[in-house]
């Protein structure tokens, strides 16, 4: 049955010409999904999402006058840009069978936003509001909003075989939100837990990166890790409870973050993880520099000038890793952003052609610069280009034992 309750939400005005003239078609319309949850919460929606009981090729005839996307026709999905920005409107629909453990087979479009509702993932999803008809929450999803529980629609475990997708985003919603996972829909994505392996690396990957992403991520991860569903995610590395702890005060950005849950594999491990799970090199290269660049104890400014030779611009990121896992103290992170030192080769005053051109050659250019690096790292002022080919001279002059061999 329908729970309507009085509620007066703001929209803005893009979206509410869109409703209107729907509603003005003779259709019903409401606002669904992530940001009818977030408006209720008090969170700006980034994005609305509408489901109306206009069949497709109504809803693309009635905004012919604007850009419409036929973005999921089949399932009953347009994008309409209103006022220049994209709104999802969907067509009331029953789902059929889940034979993929991802995508139903078929859709049967309906004219009650109640059946539309019954086949969405958790209560907290499964709401619509219209400005006339106010809000439609036949599965309690605001009393668990104010009680802040993550609950399946349903029946748990057939949700997640539907959709195994669903159970990382549960843990990914209990992340974000701070909400506490109902027992009956934890258990229930415990048991259904085997269908991730059907289910696309990057679809996982995404759903884990916004998890790590999230205010806090620990008790969630915490959680993952104690029914067992962690290993679909990160195979057989098991990160610390106190390294899972320090995640929230790491930056929120992804190299940080993925950099940090991965301090305690070892390269291997951490470089086959991420490519199992299809990150992009950009953060496959930063993950990689920040999980190293952690466990470097960076106590004075010369070892923080190594700290950015090995990591380069993920440098920052690492440090503070580094200061999180108790690796460094905190005036490490200052070293490491007020470092003006030549960090690498492309930095010294001097470069390979200066030294060909003083009459070194071959393999010894490469070792004269890494040297040369070695003592800028460990005093700045070196960097001179004089001073550093004066050095470069006196490491290759000949010893005396060259010298004899030679006569």
């Amino acid at each position: 049955m329908d729970n309507r309750t009085d509620l007066d939400l703001s929209l803005p005005g893009y979206v509410r010409t869109l409703m209107e003239r729907l509603e003005g078609a003779g259709e019903e319309v409401y606002l669904v999904g992530g940001s009818l949850r977030d408006a209720l919460l008090g969170i700006p929606p980034h994005d609305f999402d509408l489901a109306t009981s206009a069949l497709p090729q109504k809803t693309v005839s009635l905004f012919s006058d604007l850009r419409v996307i036929e973005t999921g026709l089949k399932h009953g999905t347009v994008t309409v840009l209103s006022q220049g920005n994209p709104v999802e409107i969907t067509t009331f629909r029953i789902d059929g069978s889940y034979t993929d453990a991802r995508h139903p087979d078929g859709v049967t479009f309906t004219d009650r936003i109640t059946d539309d509702l019954s086949r969405r993932d958790f209560t907290v999803n499964a709401m619509a509001y219209s400005p006339r008809r106010g809000l439609v929450d036949p599965f309690g999803g605001r009393q668990d909003l104010a009680r802040r529980v993550l609950r399946a629609v349903g029946e748990p475990e057939r949700r997640f075989s539907e959709d195994a997708l669903r159970i990382m985003r549960a843990f990914r919603f209990s992340a974000q939100l701070g909400f506490a996972i109902d027992p009956d829909t934890l258990l229930g994505a415990t048991r259904c837990r085997a269908g991730l392996a059907r289910i696309a690396a990057e679809r996982i990957a995404a759903e884990f990166l916004r998890l790590l992403l999230s205010p806090d991520p620990a008790p969630a991860l915490a959680a993952m890790t104690e029914s067992g569903i962690l290993p679909y995610v990160s195979g057989d590395y098991r990160p610390s409870e106190k390294l899972l702890a320090t995640l929230a005060s790491a930056p929120c950005e992804d190299v940080a973050r993925l950099g940090l849950f991965l301090a305690e594999a070892d390269e291997a491990e951490a470089t086959a993880l991420l490519r199992r799970l299809k990150y992009s090199n950009k953060q496959l290269t930063g993950a990689r520099a920040v999980r190293r660049g952690s466990g470097i104890p960076v106590s004075d400014p010369a070892q923080a000038r190594r700290l950015i030779a090995d990591c380069g611009v993920y440098a920052p990121s690492a440090v503070r890793a580094s200061v999180l896992l108790g690796n460094s103290p905190r005036e490490a992170i200052g070293w490491v952003e007020r470092n003006s030192a030549a960090c690498s080769l492309r930095e010294l005053a001097l470069s390979g052609k200066d030294l060909l051109a003083a009459g070194i050659e071959g393999r010894r250019i490469g070792v004269t610069l890494e040297r040369l690096l070695a003592a800028v790292l460990e005093d700045p002022s070196l960097n001179q280009r004089q001073t550093l080919l004066a050095l470069a001279l006196a490491q290759n002059q000949p010893n005396q034992k060259d010298e004899k061999k030679d006569e």
